[in-house]
């Protein structure tokens, strides 16, 4: 549908994603349907509203599962919009500039899809004249991405625009040697592509230098191909990157069929392997402090002694703690020196009704959970259940402490019971729970998979449908406030203290670690060499654990920066701190508590 009258727009904005040669791109929500979309502003100045409405009908056309669609011409009083599919998973330039690690399968996917949407797009007529890795956007799909070609309509646009209008439209490094003299052929795009694959395949493009100088190296310099590019593909590059017109692929469904050829000539074991960045060998860990336990340890907590009386108190400055050490039933506390190498005296301990799954600190105390009960700590009023089920649960604490939520999980059904209650701590009483609401949110036979705190006043619930997760959002009232789609399915979801972000490992592929941020919608892959099994935050960015005491630190962008391994089997770990750990290790009669500085492990990093 084409809206041309002014009015209040029909998408609501989730936060800026980028910014292209016409504009800025938004990603945005369908008021009515919650439909998740792009909306790309255009200027007015460079394209005429009837050049638009004329040219609408062809970018409609271009239905195609690797070209982000254009579904309409969006008129408001901010102004003018294009809107088109969202992909959640940034750019090819992204991967690129991280040095996320790709197996020849996924660069020769990539390849695929981009030469799949160009071959529709040139049968009818359409040349995209800027292939570049900024207008390959991607989707994330089990274990990989989908790959969607970007700005088909400016294209078309620039093609019929005179200079005067748009001025010189292209990338410089990804241009044909035709395209420097004002041709458009459709073979121009097929040039992109074999550029597209060297870059993939080598971590930088064959030409470099200033507009001038790519302009002379595309129309003269030599083609040099690394020995590291398998053979097979040698040849498609080679042949894609050709100065004479004639000499290269003609259609893009004959460069597709060629890159099929190729991937036959590669055995499994070479399309399999992973293509990065040489990697100084792993650091071997050094000697720990450590402090010993008279038990096994299964989970490890640490609590404030000097925590505020009422939950609408703030939280005290870190002094006097307690660890916080559970073993099945059991739960045993000990007091925590501020240097954090010393544990001295044991008090006394307890036993809960059923294991403890996890704890979770909050301003006064922590909260104990279970499959079946929730036990809140508070260090003035001692312990208290807040409440117990008759199924498993999912459920979270909010951060503040002054709320939670729980439902069933695992358990495949129509809909499950949002319970949502407020706790209440009275001068010389225990803590009660209060029930604010229940709400029953319908599941389509899929089952949750966890429950987590946003904030104060929001959380999200993860429920597993099908090969895809949805993220559906609540207010601590219990309104929903949208559902977000995740074409994979995720075993959890950690907090990262930056708003609306969260780490997540993916279900059926144990060396991916994924970024996902709500608000926004975006979601990053990386792959890592260990399987991580604990996922957290630190002062350089984040940290993967594996079970074997593997570590591995990255950046806020995803790059590997740090690599440790030999450090003690872990049962548990425990951010104390941006750069400490608290790294546990059991044996069948006691434990040790290792404290893990990453300021002292010889990384060779700053924080």
């Amino acid at each position: 549908m084409i809206t041309t009258q002014r009015r209040r727009s029909h998408y609501r904005l989730l936060g800026l994603v980028g910014h292209g040669q016409f504009g800025r791109v938004y990603c945005a929500v369908h008021r009515r349907t919650g439909e998740l979309v792009a909306l790309k502003d255009l200027n007015r100045d460079r394209f005429s509203t009837h050049k638009f409405l004329r040219e609408l009908r062809f970018l409609l056309s271009l239905e195609h599962p690797h070209i982000a669609t254009c579904q309409a011409l969006e008129h408001s009083a901010t102004g003018r919009q294009l809107v088109l599919d969202y992909c959640e998973g940034g750019t090819l330039r992204y991967l690129i500039e991280n040095e996320v690690p790709l197996t020849l399968t996924e660069v020769l996917g990539f390849v695929r899809d981009i030469l799949s949407a160009l071959d529709q797009a040139h049968r009818q007529g359409i040349v995209h004249c800027d292939i570049k890795p900024e207008n390959i956007l991607l989707s994330i799909a089990p274990g990989g991405w989908q790959a969607k070609i970007s700005d088909f309509g400016i294209a078309r646009l620039s093609q019929e625009s005179s200079d005067s209008d748009l001025g010189h439209v292209g990338s410089p490094a990804y241009m044909a040697p035709e395209r420097f003299y004002n041709q458009h052929p459709a073979a121009a795009d097929l040039y992109a592509v074999g550029i597209i694959l060297y870059e993939l395949l080598t971590g930088k493009r064959p030409f470099s230098g200033t507009p001038a100088e790519l302009m002379g190296a595309h129309l003269n310099q030599r083609l040099v191909l690394p020995e590291t590019i398998p053979a097979p593909l040698k040849d498609i590059i080679s042949k894609a990157l050709q100065k004479l017109l004639p000499r290269r692929y003609k259609t893009a469904s004959e460069m597709l069929q060629a890159v099929e050829a190729a991937a036959e000539r590669l055995s499994p074991a070479a399309l399999s392997v992973a293509i990065s960045t040489p990697q100084d060998p792993p650091l071997l860990a050094p000697a720990l402090p450590f402090v010993t336990l008279p038990h096994p340890v299964e989970h490890l907590g640490l609590v404030s002694l000097s925590a505020p009386a009422k939950l609408d108190q703030p939280t005290s400055a870190r002094g006097e703690q307690l660890l916080v050490s559970c073993q099945q039933q059991q739960v045993w506390f000990y007091h925590w020196t501020s240097q954090g190498q010393d544990v001295v005296g044991q008090t006394q301990g307890f036993s809960l009704p059923s294991p403890v799954q996890r704890f979770e600190a909050t301003p006064y105390g922590g909260c104990f959970f279970t499959d079946h009960s929730m036990h809140l700590l508070s260090m003035r009023y001692g312990l208290a259940a807040i409440a117990r089920f008759d199924h498993p649960v999912a459920a979270t604490i909010a951060p503040n402490g002054r709320w939670f939520a729980a439902c069933s999980r695992g358990n495949q059904a129509q809909e499950t019971q949002l319970i949502l209650r407020r706790l209440v701590i009275k001068s010389n009483e225990t803590a009660k729970a209060a029930t604010i609401t229940r709400v029953n949110v319908p599941l389509g036979q899929g089952q949750v998979i966890t429950l987590a705190a946003l904030d104060a006043c929001h959380l999200v619930m993860a429920i597993q449908q099908g090969e895809a997760t949805a993220l559906t959002g609540f207010t601590r009232r219990g309104n929903c406030i949208g559902t977000l789609h995740l074409p994979t399915v995720v075993q959890s979801l950690v907090p990262t203290g930056q708003p609306y972000r969260f780490l997540a490992q993916e279900k059926n592929h144990p060396n991916a670690l994924l970024i996902i941020d709500l608000k926004p919608f975006r979601v990053s892959r990386y792959r890592l060499d260990i399987e991580p099994r604990w996922l957290f935050t630190t002062a350089a960015g984040y940290a993967a654990a594996s079970a074997d005491g593997q570590l591995r630190l990255m950046s806020a962008s995803g790059q590997i920066i740090g690599r440790l391994d030999r450090l003690p089997r872990p049962i548990d770990i425990l951010p104390l701190s941006p750069t400490q750990l608290l790294w546990a290790a059991s044996e069948p009669a006691h434990s040790r508590i290792y404290t893990v500085d990453l300021q002292q492990l010889g990384l060779d990093l700053i924080f």
